[in-house]
């Protein structure tokens, strides 16, 4: 409650308190007029903090196409080198020299778990010499004509993210050797004791790892952290869902979910960890926490939220009042006619209620007791409403048949109002407000299945109830957010969209 609404509060309550005496001694009664005190409010009622609830976890994709690799591998290893003219000479083999020439085919990918593996088919020929001491020089070549030998190169990499956000992969050359053990694969030159191919794949092998510590350098140029870090920030701020209704996701914390490759495509995901919670009043001020270290475990995917519905005693009060006034009880001594009912907190989880009658009698009388939720027709009831102590000894001395069972009963019965529809509408409001796009490119999506009542805190200023909200909540992520990542191209960065329901390819705001 702001303060001027509260200041506002407090004078209508002291109006309604105090000025009630005054106004009743201005009318003339057969019988005296009861002027009960209002019983005392707690001046330092402890602060009751919200139940701990389960944390929040929604997941932002990671994925990681790494046809950005196959593209750095296509461009830096050419499809043709070597040359079959250019005698290199064998070490170990002073008079023994060789010639080589590769064509591989274009760079594949295939997914082993959580590994890529890069991959190529390459078709060569090759010529061995030898330069006898005696004698002219001999020779001999294979796949120059026919079909060519062929071999198989396979590079695996094993994406990770440390907990500084970078992305961490040393790409290693796992396989290559001849694609099969026939004939057809194998180039030796028999009779100059010259193995061509284990000579060609050396070559090869030297010019592919060359390669790698490059392939290793442009992976971890992508820039994760400040993708995510726009995000973490973005959530942090408060969500208006309403006039003095706010969201408040509460993020604490950033868990790596395990990675999974499928296809081409190496995916995981990111689980941001929050305690949301709706405040109403004015908009919270919120200082900005900085993204933590990137956790490697965490919680299952799933929304709960916490929400606080804040029902105003005047308010209550108003539709009290409309329910009973001008309802007569009659009981042994008199009659009474309800004129008016307030409410207000008193602290330790209490509330007061202060009845103005006329009839027999006029005056004011308090009762306090301790708000229920009743499950069964969501409402909040009073059952243990009875006369409070500084009401009793005015009723022993004077008026005793005003406590009567009938009056405590009636108010009992009718100190209800309904509360579940109000916090299922908050609910639904939150979830509505959690709808939308966090940052370009991010999409925050809510499903609520249920809400339970969690406890009622009726506070000096109002009555509040808290509740928990249960659902599902998911990221949606865009090919623009994946775009924008360092180092990356359109063509070349992939997205999906995950939550309980799978992953599923999105180029566009879901609808």
């Amino acid at each position: 409650m702001c303060r001027a609404d509260r200041e506002r509060y407090d004078c209508a309550m002291r109006r309604w308190i105090w000025g009630l005496p005054l106004a009743l001694t201005l009318s003339c009664k057969s019988e005296p007029e009861l002027l009960a005190p209002p019983p005392d409010r707690l001046r330092s009622a402890p602060l009751e903090l919200p139940p701990a609830l389960p944390p929040t976890v929604v997941d932002l994709p990671l994925l990681i196409d790494l046809n950005t690799a196959v593209d750095l591998m296509e461009n830096e290893l050419p499809r043709r080198f070597g040359n079959a003219e250019k005698r290199i000479r064998i070490p170990g083999k002073k008079r023994g020299a060789f010639a080589y020439e590769i064509r591989r085919s274009p760079f594949e990918i295939k997914v082993q778990g959580d590994t890529f593996q890069i991959a190529a088919t390459i078709h060569y020929q090759g010529r061995g010499w030898y330069n006898p001491p005696i004698g002219p020089e001999v020779g001999g070549s294979c796949g120059t004509t026919g079909k060519r030998p062929r071999a198989r190169v396979v590079i695996s990499i094993r994406p990770e993210i440390n907990r500084d956000w970078q992305l961490v992969a040393q790409p290693k050359l796992s396989y290559l050797g001849p694609l099969t053990k026939t004939e057809r694969d194998q180039c030796e030159v028999t009779f100059l004791k010259i193995d061509v191919t284990g000579q060609v794949l050396d070559a090869a092998r030297r010019a592919l790892r060359s390669q790698l510590p490059k392939l290793a350098a442009t992976l971890k140029t992508m820039d994760i952290r400040s993708e995510v870090e726009k995000v973490w920030n973005a959530i942090q701020k408060p969500i208006r869902l309403a006039d003095s209704v706010w969201l408040m996701l509460r993020p604490e914390g950033v868990r790596l979910g395990r990675l999974s490759g499928t296809r081409e495509m190496l995916g995981g995901t990111i689980g941001i960890q929050a305690r949301p919670k709706i405040e109403t009043g004015a908009k919270p001020t919120v200082a900005l926490v900085p993204l933590p270290a990137l956790d490697p475990g965490g919680a299952e995917t799933g929304l709960n939220l916490l929400t606080e519905g804040r029902f105003d005693y005047l308010l209550i009060s108003s539709n009290l009042t409309k329910a009973v006034a001008g309802t007569k009880i009659n009981v042994p001594g008199g009659t009474i006619e309800i004129k008016e009912v307030g409410v207000y907190g008193i602290g330790g989880g209490r509330l007061a209620l202060g009845v103005r009658f006329g009839g027999t009698s006029s005056g004011q009388i308090y009762f306090v007791g301790t708000p229920r939720y009743e499950d069964s027709t969501g409402r909040v009831v009073v059952p243990d409403l009875d006369y409070d102590a500084s009401t009793t000894p005015l009723l022993v001395k004077s008026l005793a048949w005003l406590k009567a069972d009938q009056i405590r009963d009636f108010l009992r019965a009718k100190a209800t109002f309904p509360s579940a529809e109000t916090m299922d509408r908050l609910s639904t409001l939150a979830a509505t407000g959690m709808n939308r796009e966090l940052v370009p490119g991010i999409f925050l999506s809510t499903t609520l299945n249920r809400t339970e009542i969690l406890r009622l805190l009726p506070r000096t200023d109002a009555l509040y109830l808290q509740a928990h909200a249960t659902g599902q909540a998911a990221l949606h992520v865009t090919d623009g957010f994946f775009a924008r990542l360092k180092g990356a191209r359109p063509d070349l960065i992939g997205s999906d969209t995950i939550g309980s329901g799978g992953a599923k390819r999105t180029s566009s705001p879901p609808p």
